[in-house]
């Protein structure tokens, strides 16, 4: 049974695509895909990676032969709090700061029987803003410009990210999937994971999206820091992630696959 671990992140089209796999759950369990969504993970005990016990991956064991037994051929669990949470990410004004160590314990949790990873990125400029942005309309005060200011001068990005979470799962597929091709494409982006037909049924949503208008803190000068950082993940990526991960992109020309590499930054640019 092939296991794939869909990893968020927040803000990255990740509740809409929760709902459209929960909408398809039937469909898709008559194709021996099985899905766990954020409820199953925390039931499990998967949401509280510092806290997993012999008797919680134990008990994960048992569930994996059990779906195995019962004729899944892949299980895709989609859980964004796997790499970590905005809370932190705003505490400590940086991106998944302690990712290494939740894939760590994420990967022995599973033990061995992750097949494959998948991580939604976003232009790090509006992903900061729509973290803001739905914090505030939780309650939360709005991020105070010291924060802003350390947030842009923070040196890591997407790339530390994706080189964090392939070191924990060495040798395993890691295909990062970016917001700007992937949101409202559930369809596309399930067919990805899954190297088959996808449902058709609930694609297009567009779910849990920040309030507009939105506070921001960011200024021009800062905005177009973090984008440039983000063009530089994008171009790493491009060039092969060292050995790290692959770069999805969804384009009219071709719809589920990769693009060459021009292609991927050049669409970048023009947007």
């Amino acid at each position: 049974m092939e296991v794939i671990l869909h990893c968020g992140a927040h803000r990255c089209a990740t509740t809409s695509f929760q709902n459209y796999l929960s909408r398809n759950a039937r469909d898709l369990r008559r194709q021996g895909v099985v899905y766990w969504d954020p409820a199953h993970t925390r039931a499990n005990g998967l949401n509280s990676l510092n806290k997993l016990t012999p008797e919680v991956c134990a008990a994960l064991s048992d569930e994996l032969d059990a779906c195995e037994q019962q004729g899944a051929t892949q299980l895709l669990v989609s859980q964004e709090n796997f790499v970590g949470s905005m809370e932190r990410n705003i505490g400590y004004a940086s991106l998944y700061p302690n990712l290494y160590e939740r894939g760590l314990l994420l990967a022995k949790a599973f033990d061995g029987r992750v097949s494959k990873l998948a991580l939604n990125i976003r232009a790090l400029d509006m992903y900061w803003t729509s973290v803001a942005a739905y914090k505030f309309r939780q309650g939360r005060e709005p991020i105070q410009q010291a924060t802003w200011r350390r947030i842009v001068r923070s040196k890591r990005s997407w790339r530390d990210v994706i080189t964090d979470l392939g070191r924990a799962f060495p040798g395993i597929p890691l295909l990062v999937l970016p917001f700007e091709d992937f949101a409202g494409q559930q369809q596309a982006q399930l067919e990805v994971l899954m190297a088959r037909a996808a449902p058709e049924t609930g694609d297009g949503l567009a779910l849990n999206g920040a309030p507009k208008p939105a506070p921001s803190g960011l200024n021009v000068e800062q905005a177009m820091k973090l984008w440039a950082d983000y063009a530089d993940d994008l171009a790493w990526l491009a060039e092969g992630a060292d050995g790290l991960a692959e770069l999805i992109c969804h384009t009219n020309d071709n719809d589920h696959g990769l693009a060459s590499s021009d292609a991927r930054i050049e669409q970048r640019k023009s947007r």
